[in-house]
């Protein structure tokens, strides 16, 4: 039997240490929704971030399949252009980007994926089996599909989100490299909508995993991949209490994950003593919290339902129950002040968190934000994406300033001073944190980051 070859691309700036920190789960949800439908002997798949050219002249696949965030879409169009030209292979596009910015679909895709893309993926192999070809008038009868059809995209009806989310298969981890500290999803969307965050707005409602699938999926990852420490990747992994509850409960009850060590996702409003005394029983080490600033009036403006008490609560809590706590917060607000940043500053030299992230406010698709930086002309449909890289360190001579106050000097000139503090406290944080796991990687990841771009410059 000719199997189908399936090639699945993480468009990702694959030397910068933090984006290959982490497997793509998204591509393996979409293999294993596919080996789920299909036979499992239908197909011959690989997941790859980097030596594109190369991958497809050696595994020939027969159809491709891209996931991009904003700040690498470009990375994915270029892709698309070089598979077009030189192989004519259809090539889907999927993740947050299109489903936020479905205009910037270009003619090199055959298609783009907007939403949840499990179901839809299916549909298109279902129809790219029989057909070995995507027409539009074919895609046309796909719900949850946009294409080019001439110098127009088209819209197909929307695809609702998948109801049953326990029927979503575990993501295909073995083809992906698993390390003894990994992470998993037990939930798909928030409750709330911090006006930076875009994760919130690519799920239309929150849905949570039952605590049987969670375990089911904690059990592989041990059994199968000998898995130490489990980050829950969640927005919100405390959201609904009562699962909280009967996942403590089972997890109480398996002998074999009693070794297994947890962190998560919480937010401030909802920490108090019996939630963090549930995530101990657990084997939580670990909460991480979006503080995101240390002055009243910019926490407002970022994230209205929280206070500046409720974080210093929240941090509170979750020391004095014995849990590492780490925060991460944002500067560059559009009215926000230097003296409003120094704020924030002095909060995280005062506040006992373990580790700190700090970002410059980025304007994403799908945002109030990114609709305030394109009302100021900052931003629009056709730019180069790359200039929203989060990762301001890397790319503060290009990035979207949105601040009303500061110029970009100051804006990094400030930065840097957090960065240095981040850099300190991180050094003392990290000793006793169980991030400590995964050391020695990030280390040989920075040092081969810094030399790619010494190289670069020379």
């Amino acid at each position: 039997m000719t199997r189908t070859r399936v090639l699945l691309i993480n468009a990702i700036h694959s030397t910068v240490e933090v984006e290959q920190r982490h497997p793509p789960l998204g591509l393996g949800y979409l293999a294993s929704a596919l080996m789920k439908h299909f036979r499992k002997d239908s197909f011959r798949f690989r997941i790859i971030d980097r030596a594109v050219q190369k991958e497809v002249k050696q595994f020939r696949p027969d159809i491709i399949f891209i996931s991009s965030v904003t700040q690498n879409f470009d990375i994915a169009k270029n892709y698309a252009n070089f598979i077009k030209q030189q192989h004519q292979i259809p090539v889907i596009i999927g993740g947050i980007h299109i489903s936020m910015m479905p205009y910037s679909l270009n003619s090199d895709f055959n298609a783009g994926v907007i939403g949840e893309g499990e179901e839809t993926v299916v549909e298109l192999m279902e129809m790219f089996l029989r057909k070995k070809s995507f027409s539009s008038e074919d895609l046309s009868k796909i719900k949850g599909v946009i294409f080019r059809d001439k110098d127009t995209i088209q819209f197909t009806e929307p695809r609702p989100a998948i109801k049953v989310i326990d029927s979503v298969p575990i993501p295909a981890r073995d083809l992906l490299r698993i390390d003894k500290h990994t992470y998993m999803f037990t939930s798909r969307g928030c409750p709330y909508k911090c006006v930076f965050c875009a994760s919130t707005r690519f799920w239309p409602n929150v849905r949570f995993f039952s605590a049987e699938y969670v375990l089911k999926e904690i059990r592989e990852l041990v059994d199968k991949y000998n898995v130490k420490l489990i980050s829950f990747y969640d927005d919100l992994f405390i959201a609904n209490r009562r699962r909280l509850i009967e996942i403590s409960s089972l997890l109480k009850k398996d002998k074999k994950l009693k070794k297994i060590h947890f962190t998560c996702n919480a937010r401030a409003n909802l920490v108090n003593d019996e939630v963090v005394q549930l995530l101990k029983q657990m084997n939580v080490l670990s909460v991480n919290l979006g503080l995101e600033s240390g002055c009243e009036r910019t926490l407002e403006y970022l994230k209205p339902a929280v206070t500046l008490e409720q974080n210093i609560n929240a941090v509170r809590t979750i020391k004095r129950h014995g849990l590492a706590c780490n925060g991460s917060f944002i500067i560059g607000c559009p009215q926000e002040t230097r003296d409003d940043i120094l704020e924030t500053y002095k909060f995280i030299k005062n506040i006992p968190i373990n580790l700190t992230d700090v970002y410059v406010l980025t304007p994403y698709p799908g945002t109030p934000i990114w609709e305030y930086a394109k009302s100021r002309g900052l931003v629009s449909e056709d730019m180069q994406w790359s200039k929203l890289d989060v990762n301001f360190q890397n790319n503060y001579r290009h990035a979207v300033i949105v601040s009303e106050t500061l110029s970009r000097q100051e804006i990094i000139k400030l930065f840097k001073k957090f960065y240095r503090l981040r850099f300190f406290k991180n050094i003392i944080g990290i000793i006793t944190h169980p991030y400590l796991i995964d050391l020695p990687k990030t280390a040989i990841g920075l040092l081969n980051e810094y030399f790619n771009r010494f190289r670069q410059k020379r």
